[in-house]
């Protein structure tokens, strides 16, 4: 009996170590308390398999209890999706069931070992080590790339394509424990490893896809955005074109009045009559904040915006007259962190600020920084932002990340005392 749990140990401690490795990251506890409560689950697993052999189940059915323990484990140990966590598990499962297969071949055709032996658990552990560093660095890939984009509706159901692959494999092949082993049944269970390299590629192509159009979406919707500014800015000349055009053709009638006033030296009504004339044109913004069109359009618009709500905002900008990238991405990425400082200005109770500085480093690279009060700590989900306004990630924050990682640059967002800073570097070359 001791040596049955001994080999069920070496058989289940594997797990542990493929499965966690590639979400070490994202673990909801520290390393010591997480080891520890993985050495009290894996105990009590042990226990309650001990007492259902010791109750007349046959070993190879009990060992089946450990799928789902297991697999309530990780739900607990990993903050992600449960969708997610059920498609890591099941890859994991379904690579440890090739090791298993190969150590039921090896152990019956070279060593001649008992499956229920010490020694087979030996082998299971010994091909999983070879192997750890290969399949952990592919799964933390795969984590990667999964993350990338929350679709919790999608991850609800996808979970069951890999399930079902895995059902049916351990149903065709699951009296390979019995100690006839047949190459067919070895096959079936690599043929399953390779469906789910297949599966999971797929999705990663879905998923990528589905990130572009969301980007795409975004990107429109900042041109409409823009477009929207720039008509905007475009009324507003217009209508000072007007203005002026009134103002010459009145300036006869004021110069007589300024002339008359003056020559009877009634300063107090001439500085009245003055007063009234400046208040016949509005007071709009038409400061130039860069050489580039439509990037000051942009910041013109969102100062104007943020004077409109009485917050303080400086603008520090060094770029030519000609971007090194395309305004629309480079516009939409400057709109949106404006955007979200803005958003979070609003909610300021009191002195609220922006403070915006852009500049290219020689011809190397552009970095921007935008700095803002900001009273409520941001939601993290890892290392993404959750959106104030639905449920899900922020999707402007996203779109600056990506718009950065297509120029081999990074973006970073950090909240601290009070302020939002938002960090981007574009390379140009």
């Amino acid at each position: 009996m001791i040596e049955l749990v001994f080999n069920e140990f070496l058989s289940t401690f594997p797990f542990f170590i493929l499965a966690y490795l590639p979400v070490c990251d994202r673990m909801r506890f520290a390393f010591k308390k997480s080891f520890l409560i993985m050495c009290v689950w894996e105990s009590v697993y042990l226990c309650l398999f001990s007492l259902l052999v010791i109750f007349g189940s046959p070993s190879v059915s009990a060992q089946y209890l450990a799928i789902p323990v297991l697999f309530a484990l990780m739900v607990f140990l990993v903050e992600t999706d449960i969708g997610i966590a059920a498609f890591l598990f099941l890859f994991t499962i379904d690579y440890l069931l090739v090791i298993r297969a190969a150590t039921f071949c090896l152990c019956q055709k070279i060593f001649h070992f008992s499956f229920l032996t010490w020694q087979a658990g030996i082998i299971t552990l010994v091909l999983t080590l070879m192997t750890v560093f290969f399949m952990s660095k592919f799964l933390r890939g795969i984590l990667s790339d999964l993350l990338s984009v929350q679709l919790p509706e999608f991850w609800k159901t996808a979970w069951l394509l890999p399930c079902s692959a895995t059902v049916i494999v351990l149903l065709l092949t699951g009296n390979i424990r019995s100690g006839v082993i047949k190459n067919n049944a070895l096959m079936a269970r690599i043929l399953l490893l390779v469906c789910m390299f297949l599966i999971s590629h797929l999705i990663l192509l879905f998923i990528r896809n589905l990130q572009e159009q969301i980007m795409e979406q975004e990107r429109n919707k900042a041109m409409e955005n823009l477009l929207k500014i720039q008509r905007k800015q475009s009324e507003e000349l217009q209508t000072r074109i007007k203005e002026n055009r009134r103002a010459r053709h009145d300036f006869r009638q004021h110069r007589a009045v300024i002339r008359d006033l003056v020559s009877r030296g009634d300063l107090d009504s001439l500085k009245n009559y003055l007063e009234e004339y400046e208040q016949q044109f509005p007071d709009s913004s038409d400061q130039l904040y860069c050489g580039n069109l439509a990037l000051n359009a942009v910041l013109s618009y969102y100062a104007d915006q943020a004077k409109q709500y009485s917050i303080p905002i400086t603008l520090k900008i060094e770029l030519p007259e000609k971007l090194p990238i395309p305004e629309t991405d480079f516009c939409v990425l400057i709109g949106n962190l404006l955007e979200n400082a803005l958003e979070a200005c609003k909610a300021q109770v009191s002195d609220p600020f922006i403070r915006v500085l852009i500049q290219q480093n020689q011809m190397s690279s552009i970095t921007v920084a935008v700095d803002n009060s900001s009273f409520y700590r941001p939601v993290w989900d890892g290392q993404k932002l959750l959106s104030s306004k639905h449920p899900g990630n922020g999707i402007g924050t996203e779109s600056v990340r990506y718009i950065a990682k297509r120029y081999k640059g990074d973006a970073r967002f950090e909240w601290k005392g009070g302020v939002f800073y938002a960090s981007v570097m574009l390379n140009l070359q």
